[in-house]
């Protein structure tokens, strides 16, 4: 899963040793499995009536997986108050899984679901990338900045979501979001083939107008975007660029006002990490980042 070969040998609770975990271990049940692209599942957990499962959006859960030693880790895209089970209701996590074979629990995840639905699985709650991050006075923040790369945008959906659910949206939203094109061949169909993009687009359209800028950028060889529609989320057949990043900002007598989340791959969120922190007014100490292998 890393860029580096010295960490594709550590397991996910080797590289998150030092992140915070619940004492807590969970039972659930995987009782539902859908396809949302060539190389992302949808997972979804059934939480049993009387069992709630408290976390803060953005943070991820151990998966232990019957068979396997070391659990994986997954993060949370599903909001927190739909894991609170009543008495007539199953509470439910969701998960995103990348293929990935060279990960025995997402592979084990992503075997012929009439062989997996149904099993009961044990998790955990953890990690740090969290909203609201408790290093912040979130009542100060007027413009959230989200930066996403790959399913980088798993916590960052999560966070997004809450937010919007507890009627809790800064007065600007900025989301970028960056992937290798799913279907470069196809000239047509972007929007459907592009993780949670329909889900940016339905909160964007909820809030008043120019509350929220999103836009999406593709890597790769398509020769045409049919998506300079209208109506539609805007994409662009390119790589974020530091101007890119910089006109997020806005002013520079308002950027201690800004709180940013990044979560991608490693080099590229330390490129974009350390460009937002040194842009001019930036509070270093509101730019928070978490990094997929």
């Amino acid at each position: 899963m890393s860029v580096a070969s010295s960490k594709i040998s550590l397991s996910h609770e080797e590289r998150t040793a030092q992140e915070p975990r619940e004492e807590a271990i969970h039972s659930v049940i995987l009782s539902e499995i859908s396809q949302e692209s060539q190389t992302i599942r949808r997972l979804r957990l059934s939480i049993p009536k009387g069992e709630n499962i408290k976390f803060l959006p953005g943070q991820w859960l151990d998966v232990h997986v019957p068979g396997l030693r070391r659990a994986g880790g997954f993060t949370i895209t599903s909001i927190p108050s739909v894991a609170e089970s009543k008495a007539t209701y199953n509470g439910f996590i969701e998960l995103a899984v990348q293929w990935s074979p060279r990960n025995p629990p997402a592979a084990w995840l992503w075997q012929s679901e009439k062989d997996i639905v149904g099993t009961a699985l044990k998790v955990r709650v953890g990690g740090s990338f969290v909203w609201p991050p408790p290093s912040v006075d979130v009542g100060s923040i007027k413009r959230v900045v989200f930066v996403a790369g790959g399913v980088g945008i798993n916590p960052l959906i999560s966070i997004l979501s809450d937010m919007h659910a507890k009627k809790q949206m800064p007065e600007h939203v900025h989301f970028l979001y960056t992937l290798k094109d799913p279907k470069p061949e196809e000239p047509t169909s972007v929007e459907r083939n592009i993780l949670f993009l329909s889900r940016l687009e339905k909160i964007r359209r909820s809030i008043p107008h120019n509350q929220m800028l999103l836009k999406t950028f593709l890597t790769g060889n398509r020769s045409k975007l049919d998506n300079e529609f209208d109506s539609g989320p805007e994409v662009l057949g390119r790589r974020i660029k530091p101007s890119d990043l910089i006109a997020t900002l806005g002013n520079e007598k308002d950027r201690g006002q800004i709180l940013c989340y990044v979560c991608g791959p490693a080099a590229m969120t330390d490129e974009f990490v350390k460009i937002l922190k040194e842009a001019r007014g930036m509070d270093p100490g509101k730019v928070l980042c978490e990094k997929w292998w």
